[in-house]
């Protein structure tokens, strides 16, 4: 039951995250050299956009309920940086996510699903949306360095140019929240992109090289398995 409800919860996360990517994809689809494209296309992502932001709040309400009810987290965070590097289990789990095709930052994430992935020789894995990975990951950060972990909400590289934060000591000022730590909240209503930018982002504040990352995907392990 309890993997049943695991499963509900992450496709209705899923289904977010790629109603986010399409609303991207149809915008960038416009001719914007054509007045009476654009001019359908803002009324449209108008409309997307409304719609999309009462089916989120809808999904995400229910979500909390379902969780709530069943003793079942949506977001399971390990805490993984206090394994040894070296420790038969990491180098075992080492082993299983590179025999996969790890992928780096650079590449387009859209409508793809991860599997895990190893930060600084540390490998998580079961992830089965971006949302849960990118906890994971800021969980992995919160316990490398708690200090620069707590200073991200005043940090500019972390607020748009719309002024939104991506991560916030009072989750009203996010959009769709989750905690990570004691007293920061994330912002999690991000596609699967943007939520690579903002791991980019969060690697260069804690001076670690993008080649330290490297994530692996399922449908690559599905398809080892078909």
């Amino acid at each position: 039951m309890k993997e049943r409800i695991k499963s509900i919860l992450s496709n209705l996360k899923n289904v977010q995250e790629d109603l986010l990517a399409l609303s991207d994809d149809l915008w960038l689809e416009i001719d914007h050299n054509d007045n009476e494209a654009i001019d359908n296309g803002v009324q449209f992502k108008s409309e997307f956009n409304e719609n999309n932001r009462r089916f989120s709040d809808a999904a995400n309400s229910l979500s909390t309920l379902i969780q709530n009810h069943t003793n079942t987290p949506l977001y399971q965070q390990e805490e993984g940086q206090y394994r040894q590097v070296s420790s038969v289990e990491n180098e075992r789990i080492i082993k299983e996510l590179n025999n996969k095709e790890p992928h780096n930052l650079t590449e387009d994430f859209k409508y793809k699903r991860p599997y895990g992935f190893v930060l600084s020789g540390i490998p998580y894995k079961n992830k089965v949306t971006w949302s849960e990975l990118y906890i994971q990951l800021c969980t992995h950060l919160l316990n490398t360095d708690q200090k620069i972990f707590n200073t991200l909400e005043s940090n500019q590289d972390h607020i748009s140019n719309r002024n939104n934060k991506y991560f916030s000591s009072n989750s009203s000022e996010l959009r769709s929240s989750q905690k990570c730590g004691s007293s920061t909240y994330v912002e999690m209503n991000l596609s699967a992109n943007g939520i690579r930018d903002s791991i980019k982002r969060l690697l260069k504040t804690y001076n670690i090289k993008a080649n330290d990352l490297s994530i692996y995907l399922r449908e690559d392990r599905d398809a080892e398995r078909a």
